[in-house]
């Protein structure tokens, strides 16, 4: 990584601190706000590159430290009491990177990547999790688990593959069976004096986990400038669940008002929901997965035509391009389908074609930014691609070669 100038020797013991010391003085010289937007987000992934490379590289060192009780020199009578009091980092903390050195010195495929800087720190203990779940399996199938990390763009789906791997490789399940957690399932309801309802309840894995992925799935995410708390949008999501019919908050019914005379084609410009008028780009967005209604009007007010109410985005077209874009498609954004819009690429006021090839999951966010002209998308449903608005197209930075 580093060249071998004069002086540096690879097999010196201070020589990799010396080198890193050097380096982080050469960053603090570093004018950081006059980087333009490239370089200081590539520099700043480079540096979190590095930073899992060096954690990579002191748990080694913590292996050997933990392995020759080189800590009892100071009168320590564990490494997680030396790491507590050397490193001033609280019991929990120091138990999980002990077990983690040590849970290491028999996954060699994994470390090898960690130090490479092919694993990031939480794939790693991922896979480490996965491997106290079932060592003997583990030492079997690492190779392969270390092959599917390196392919996967997010640590949830990782944990979510050593899950299934975890199903399939345990022996013997370390909780009750299904049976036994069914039967002690409960639930009550309740009203208290200050007259609301109390909600307390248990439930199997299966129906927890059904609940709890629902409700997670359908709580919104915080409104800049809203006081709610995550519990009060998860009571409200649950609320939300039990009156709708679980896939998404229901979109409302749009009126348009478009005069005559100006009904050329191009967009309305406004949009009635209730008493609010809207603007161009929020009736934009509400018309790609919502229900549509068109109102025409003369020069006197009076009522020329009434459009038919539209379903423009159907229930199993909706699953079609769940199933295919699983969240939403914007680059690096993570929310699931139930915070999504189905967004038309060319938009259906354009003569954009309802389809699962023309539509695309947007989560309300990015599907503002798309219609603000913020970015811009081009492409298919099936291959879109994302662009800033000075047309450069989005994508990921390239790493160091640490080859």
């Amino acid at each position: 990584m580093f060249d071998n100038e004069e002086g540096y020797d690879p097999g010196a013991n201070s020589d990799v601190f010396a080198v890193a010391v050097t380096a982080l003085a050469w960053a603090e010289d570093e004018v950081v706000v006059g980087f333009d937007n490239d370089h200081l987000t590539l520099s700043y992934e480079q540096l979190r590159q590095l930073g899992d490379l060096f954690h990579a590289q002191a748990r080694r060192r913590l292996a050997v430290v933990d392995e020759r009780q080189t800590y009892q020199t100071d009168g320590y009578t564990s490494t997680t009491a030396y790491l507590k009091h050397r490193f001033r980092t609280t019991g929990g903390q120091a138990i999980r990177q002990v077990s983690e050195v040590r849970a290491l010195q028999d996954m060699p495929h994994t470390r090898h990547l960690a130090e490479q800087g092919r694993l990031s720190s939480d794939q790693v203990r991922t896979l480490i999790t996965a491997k106290q779940s079932a060592p003997d399996q583990f030492a079997v199938d690492e190779k392969e688990l270390c092959d599917i990390a390196e392919t996967l763009e997010w640590v949830a789906d990782l944990r979510k593959a050593t899950a299934y791997w975890q199903q399939v490789a345990a022996s013997e399940p370390s909780y009750p069976t299904l049976g036994d957690q069914r039967n002690a399932s409960h639930m009550y309801l309740s009203r208290t004096f200050e007259n609301m309802v109390k909600l307390d309840g248990l439930f199997d894995r299966e129906r927890g986990a059904q609940l709890m992925g629902a409700i997670r799935a359908a709580t919104p995410a915080p409104i800049e400038g809203e006081p709610s708390t995550p519990s009060q949008r998860r009571a409200a999501a649950l609320f939300d669940l039990v009156v709708s019919d679980g896939e998404r908050p229901t979109t409302p019914t749009m009126v348009v008002h478009v005069d005559a005379a100006t009904l050329t084609g191009d967009y309305p410009t406004l949009a009635e929901i209730g008493r609010d008028v809207l603007d161009k780009y929020t009736v934009d967005r509400l018309a790609c997965d919502g229900d549509f209604r068109r109102i025409v009007f003369g020069p006197k007010s009076e009522i020329i035509h009434v459009g038919r109410q539209l379903r423009l985005v159907t229930k199993s077209m909706r699953h079609a391009i769940i199933a295919r874009d699983r969240r939403c498609a914007f680059p690096g954004c993570d929310r699931p389908p139930q915070w999504c819009d189905a967004h038309h690429i060319i938009p259906w006021w354009g003569g954009g074609p309802t389809s699962t090839s023309n539509l695309i999951l947007l989560c309300r966010h990015h599907h503002t930014l798309i219609h603000t002209g913020t970015f811009t998308l081009r492409g298919t449903g099936h291959q879109p691609t994302f662009y800033r608005a000075n047309g450069q197209a989005l994508g990921r930075s390239e790493f160091l070669d640490t080859g």
